[in-house]
């Protein structure tokens, strides 16, 4: 049964698919054993019942719809479904006549056909009517939308306000309705988030319009920021509200949504690498630049997303991309070691950083190749689809005008394209060989109905050989496709995981190269993780990493000798299993502690940033502090969003909150320099309520969106090693203070007595939501209980950190904090302790008795 992708077209389409499905399998298996087709009046009368209910009703839903063409439209196709259901009948009759007859079969499937589509036809008229008006209330907001850009007085505000509020009112209702009617669940979700994104950017669109308005207004400075929060604010509702009508007008939805996913990754990649570039070549050009400055930063970016493009290539374009990739890192790695030993300027490392340079050139103009070709097979692929539908209903229609063949001969060259882009010249020949033969028996079928043949039994015999072939020749084109793309592994590790051992379980079974897909996966993430390390534990992961990786390829190359069974595969086997498995808790063990460091306080930095702008224009050093505390502010998001990623690769996290992250990072890393700019305009106009106003507005949809991302981080990560690490790091903490109360630094005792409370208190937000989540009474009131304790321990911490700080020798004082960071630390211990498995009550064993007690 074909997927409908509304519920209304598929009430009432299901019944009619039904009926018709069922006369198509007693006709081919009657033309299979040439048996005669029993008596059809009963399903033939079923069929013509729920035809005469679809036209009775069709009127009226004519009437009223909209534009005219569409009306004209439903109008044909009810005409076509009645003429397709009299042949039908027809056909009952003559093969209750003469059950063997050929011509009355023919009329059969026909009619058949000619009543599906007809129908199926006129729903789609109805439904594309509907999504026209949706759409024309989308494009009417998109419209007024613009006028933001003339809003230039309070008043001209208050009159754009107050008409786009009911407009944006009635997109919403409308959007909701739409939804619920859809049956893809994917689609459903596309519409919802985008319009919930559109809801949550209207009060910052305000406000940026507000700021502008009155910074021009009041001749204030800032007004360049505020044209950009506004245009930022303007661009993203408009790109989300076209995606709510690339959305609507979507009928099916694409198995294959790899395509597009690939394609918009390695848009991404490009755009990335062409705007890191400049940065890189001028790094690598100058001999006294530093390592480890953005310049280097800007080389490793661009070798990590062509190392994307990579995995998303197969065959040689694949070696060609990842190695070009690799050597341009070990040779990036060899400038960034000599210049920091200072032998920057010496012939050796400038050839070396010369080479490199000319590589980044030609790794581009590789990936860009990639793209290209990446695009064509989706774009050929597609359209063979599109195309399709269009020659079959042509080859159906013995009357069918010169577009059908048309239609057929653009497929054919789709299909070339296709050839033209294999690697492997079987699958090549055998798409050409396919395309010859349907060439020959199209001119054949077309000169048969210029003639007027077009209905005779050859002319039928022809259409059907050659829809046959042309579904024969989307298959071949889909494989080769198939064939040149990666195989894909999963999207968690867990996943990769399992696909990875089953590989290594059995090496000899051909996969498609899913196995070691993901094993290159680990690894790739391993590597990433192991560049925020340092020194030795930098190097034990990426060894780690290494040391699989020479397993996997050990074990492939004795598969592909035939050994996948001998002993020495086995035993290699056995050590990629246990290297497997040690590589994801290592991985696991330095992700989770990243996350108890990085986002044991994600809104600090913001705040500091809103003290800086917020400053009274007399404060020393006004400026220079802001840029100071601005910089921080962006690198510290920067930082939220790299680990939440890390999360999303390597936690334990299923597709939809991986697929969350990736949204929530996204609208961090769009949010962050508009926060800034917003921060910038109430620096220059200190005491400025709508300036202090919009700030508050870009801070809180920040604080927002971070505090979504933290719940999606804390999902993707088992909650108890979260737990462990920062129980770990409260610890290393308080040693961190025994050293500084030793050393008499009181600056380091606050920095550790700071840090602790942090993290205890992300240990009660962690808490709080598994107690919100959870059902279990019994396991809610002991995480309770814990978190009680712990919220207690917290403010008498602080606060003998404040006196031991004050007078860092008093031993007695020291004492005091100590014994308070001790308390945090238990506190702590007993929240991770209420996580563990709880023990099951069994009753207790029976006494032991022995023979005589039971006289």
């Amino acid at each position: 049964m074909p997927v409908f992708h509304t519920k209304t077209i598929e009430s009432i389409l299901e019944p009619v698919a039904q009926q018709i499905s069922h006369l198509v399998i007693m006709h081919e298996e009657g033309e299979v054993d040439g048996k005669a087709i029993p008596d059809l009046t009963v399903p033939v009368a079923a069929v013509q019942a729920a035809v005469s209910n679809l036209v009775r009703v069709s009127p009226k839903s004519i009437q009223t719809t909209s534009p005219q063409i569409i009306a004209k439209g439903a109008v044909v196709c009810v005409c076509r479904v009645e003429s397709s259901c009299s042949q039908l009948v027809k056909a009952a009759q003559m093969l209750k006549a003469d059950p063997y007859s050929v011509q009355a079969r023919d009329y059969l499937i026909d009619g058949s056909r000619g009543i599906l589509s007809g129908t199926s036809d006129l729903l789609l008229s109805f439904d594309e009517a509907e999504v026209r008006r949706i759409i024309r209330v989308c494009r009417g907001i998109l419209e007024y939308l613009a006028v933001a850009e003339v809003v230039e007085t309070m008043e001209d505000l208050i009159t754009y306000t107050k008409n786009l509020g009911p407009g944006m009112t009635k997109m919403s209702k409308m959007i909701e309705e739409r939804q619920q009617e859809l049956t893809h669940q994917e689609h459903r979700q596309m519409l919802v988030g985008s319009m919930n994104t559109v809801k949550e950017l209207l009060p910052v669109l305000i406000s940026a319009i507000k700021i502008f308005v009155a910074t021009k207004t009041s001749r204030g400075a800032g007004v360049e920021d505020a044209v950009r929060n506004r245009v930022f604010t303007f661009d993203k509702m408009s790109a989300e509200i076209h995606e709510i009508i690339r959305v609507l007008q979507l009928t099916t939805w694409d198995e294959d949504a790899w395509a597009n996913k690939d394609m918009e990754a390695v848009r991404m990649s490009l755009a990335l690498i062409e705007s890191k570039m400049a940065q890189a070549q001028a790094w690598l050009k100058d001999p006294h630049a530093p390592a480890g400055e953005p310049g280097e930063q800007a080389v490793r970016v661009i070798l990590d997303e062509a190392g994307k493009v990579g995995e998303l290539c197969a065959g040689r374009e694949r070696r060609d991309v990842l190695g070009t990739t690799k050597a341009l890192g070990q040779m990036t790695d060899q400038v960034a070691d000599l210049r920091a030993r200072g032998q920057g300027p010496t012939p050796g490392c400038m050839q070396r950083a010369a080479q490199c340079s000319q590589g980044l050139d030609l790794l581009f103009s590789k990936v860009d190749g990639a793209a290209r070709r990446l695009d064509a097979l989706i774009n050929a692929k597609q359209a063979i689809g599109r195309r399709l539908d269009a020659a079959q209903a042509w080859l159906a229609d013995p009357n069918g005008g010169p577009e059908g063949e048309e239609n057929i001969r653009a497929l054919l060259a789709e299909a070339k394209r296709i050839a033209d882009l294999c690697e492997d010249p079987k699958e090549r020949d055998d798409i050409l060989r396919s395309i010859s033969e349907i060439v020959g028996l199209t001119a054949r079928l077309a000169d048969l109905r210029r003639q007027g043949k077009g209905d005779s039994p050859e002319a039928r015999a022809l259409a059907k050989q050659i829809g046959a072939a042309l579904l024969n020749l989307q298959s071949k084109t889909n494989r080769a496709v198939a064939n040149m793309r990666p195989a894909k592994p999963a999207v968690t590790l867990e996943g990769k995981m399992e696909q990875a051992l089953r590989w290594v379980g059995n090496p000899g079974v051909d996969d498609r190269g899913v196995g070691q897909a993901a094993i290159r996966g680990m690894v790739g993430e391993g590597k990433r993780l192991a560049g925020g390390l340092v020194g030795p534990y930098r190097q034990d992961l990426v060894g780690r990493c290494d040391r699989t990786e020479a397993l996997m390829a050990s074990l492939a190359d004795m598969a592909a000798r035939g050994e996948a069974e001998a002993p020495h595969a086995r035993a290699t086997a056995a050590q990629l299993q246990e290297g497997l498995k040690d590589l994801r808790g290592r991985m696991q063990q330095v992700m989770t502690q990243e996350v108890s460091d990085v986002f044991s306080d994600t809104t600090t930095p913001i705040k500091l940033l809103a003290v800086a702008a917020t400053a009274p224009a007399d404060t020393p050093n006004r400026v220079e502090v802001f840029d100071e505390r601005s910089g921080n502010f962006e690198a510290h998001s920067g930082r939220l969003g790299a680990t939440a990623e890390k999360a999303a690769a390597v936690g334990s996290a299923n597709k939809g909150t991986v697929e969350g992250i990736h949204a929530a990072v996204k609208h961090s890393r769009d949010l962050t320099p508009q926060v800034t700019s917003a921060a910038r305009i109430l620096l220059k106009n200190p005491g400025s309520q709508p300036a202090y106003e919009h700030f508050d507005t870009m801070k809180n949809q920040w604080v927002d969106n971070v505090e979504k991302l933290t719940g999606l981080v804390d999902e993707a990560i088992d909650t108890k090693s979260l737990l462990d690490a920062s129980e770990e790091a409260i610890k290393k903490d308080i040693d961190k203070c025994r050293v500084a109360m030793a050393n008499v630094q009181p600056q380091m005792l606050v920095a550790g007595a700071t840090s602790i409370a942090r993290r205890a208190n992300r240990v009660l937000l962690v808490a709080k939501r598994e107690v919100e989540n959870s059902e279990d009474p019994r396991f809610r009131d002991a995480v309770k209980h814990a978190s009680d304790v712990l919220s207690h321990t917290i403010s008498p911490m602080v606060m003998d950190a404040k006196a031991v700080a004050g007078n860092i020798q008093d031993k007695g004082l020291q004492k005091a904090y100590l014994d308070s960071c001790l308390r945090i630390l238990g506190a702590v211990g007993k929240v991770r302790e209420a996580f563990q498995p709880q023990e099951l009550d069994f009753p207790p064993p029976p006494p032991d008795l022995d023979l005589g007690q039971l006289h």
